[in-house]
């Protein structure tokens, strides 16, 4: 389980640095592989600092991904968020919501690692793919 994210930010002071975080996407994509039976699970975030991106594999033999509680969870995420990102939330990381924070935790990483102007050049033409193999979409703004 997740502890609350407006509580946590509540702490911080408008001279802590920020991310903002305008849009969260999630694609399920099934999986290309031969021998892998499942769905790869990509998460996507706008931010003002560039695109970020994280990925997991969710084999058919694992509970659904419920994706309308992923939503609601990641909902809370969008708007500013104090970095350094989220070190303080303690979660079970086998759990579904964990799952989802973990996804959410390297995208921004990978959001903070890039530039804004290597990450805009070929995520557009990542997305496009990615939606278009998608069986599962989510856009959160």
């Amino acid at each position: 389980m997740l502890t609350n994210c407006e509580s946590y930010l509540q702490h911080f002071t408008k001279q802590t640095p920020h991310l903002s975080i305008s849009r969260i996407e999630i694609f399920v994509i099934p999986a290309i592989a031969v021998d892998s039976a499942g769905h790869r699970i990509c998460l996507r975030l706008t931010s003002n600092q560039g695109f970020g991106w994280s990925e997991l594999f969710a084999s058919d033999t694992e509970a659904d991904i419920d994706l309308e509680r992923w939503s609601d969870l990641l909902q809370s995420f969008i708007g500013s968020i104090p970095l350094p990102p989220l070190n303080q939330y303690h979660y079970d990381k086998t759990d579904q919501d964990g799952r989802a924070f973990d996804l959410f935790v390297s995208a921004v990483n990978h959001t903070l690692a890039q530039s804004a102007e290597s990450a805009s050049n070929s995520s557009n033409h990542e997305e496009s793919v990615l939606r278009q193999r998608s069986v599962s979409y989510v856009s959160l703004d």
